[in-house]
């Protein structure tokens, strides 16, 4: 009985629980821009963005020069010595690759965007026909951007 009389005055006298208001994150927006390139071993056709509140995640679509490809093959042979056989596409996610691993995101004046940059996986994937990037999300992006290894750069907005 005293619980019950114990519950009654708590909920009189108690603040009313107010229900919180679901939080709202901006809606993730994608981007597609034909940026023609010549990235030195690769040429680059086109870059698809993915602007997430948390990061920005890009797939640029390259593929490498028939004569890096030729010696990127010949290379591979030569390490696999004959005990397997060389795929033409692993051969060619690794020329482009190699581009790849050195872009970092930067300004139209090739300043690099470090807050985007610091601590991001950067290049995650590697393709034959593309190649993967993550970076952390800005709260403004700058007009121009670019991925730039310090020498060749493709216009990613």
């Amino acid at each position: 009985m005293i619980m019950t009389a114990v519950l009654n005055m708590q909920q009189r006298f108690s603040a009313p629980k107010r229900k919180e208001a679901p939080r709202r994150t901006a809606p993730s927006q994608t981007m597609t821009m034909r940026a023609l390139s010549d990235l030195g071993e690769s040429i680059a056709a086109s870059v698809h963005a993915i602007y997430s509140p948390v990061r920005l995640y890009l797939c640029v679509a390259m593929e490498p020069k028939p004569d890096a490809l030729r010696a990127q093959v010949k290379a591979d042979k030569r390490l696999a010595a004959g005990m397997f056989d060389v795929d033409e596409l692993w051969s060619a996610a690794a020329v482009n690759a190699r581009w790849a691993r050195k872009a970092v995101l930067t300004d139209g004046e090739g300043h690099v965007l470090e807050a985007a940059v610091s601590g991001a996986r950067g290049m995650t994937d590697a393709g034959a026909k593309e190649v993967f990037f993550e970076f952390n999300a800005l709260e403004n992006y700058p007009e121009p951007m670019y991925l730039s290894d310090g020498v060749t750069r493709i216009r990613v907005k």
